[in-house]
């Protein structure tokens, strides 16, 4: 069975690099980024690549280099950040990888698609500037 929610560790690094590049308001090195994340430096370069082919970061090469945003972190959803790493939001039916109730109705209702569709629109209507501002206990 899959889990009805499922974020790769790719997206959640992307995820929590893009909020730790907004807060920070400054570049950002690979290095602090996955020290802070307690990730692998390799892993983390490679989901960063795939922000800025994403544009939604940059990369400043050099010394004093790192990454900054790409746009203002009210233009940044979690669903961008995402999609970027992993593809189009999954949208999950069934609890099974194939159907094994020959497609009548399920078990648990509608609560696999409601579900879905509301951690996708979370994703979409969530900023990297709402979580900042929970974050720093400020409310609109």
């Amino acid at each position: 069975m899959s889990h009805i929610l499922q974020i790769s560790e790719a997206a959640a690094l992307g995820i929590h690099a893009c909020v730790i590049i907004a807060g920070s308001g400054e570049k950002c090195t690979t290095p602090h980024i996955a020290e802070v994340l307690c990730a692998s430096q390799a892993h983390l370069s490679k989901v960063m690549r795939q922000l800025v082919v994403a544009e939604l970061v940059e990369s400043v090469r050099g010394p004093g280099g790192g990454f900054v945003l790409a746009r203002k972190p009210e233009k940044i959803s979690l669903l961008d950040i995402y999609q970027a790493i992993d593809g189009p939001f999954p949208s999950q039916i069934c609890l099974f990888r194939k159907r094994v109730c020959g497609g009548s109705a399920c078990i648990l209702g509608d609560f696999l698609d409601r579900t879905n569709s509301d951690a996708r629109n979370y994703f979409a209507n969530t900023t990297l500037a709402d979580i900042i501002s929970r974050r720093d206990g400020k409310r609109d």
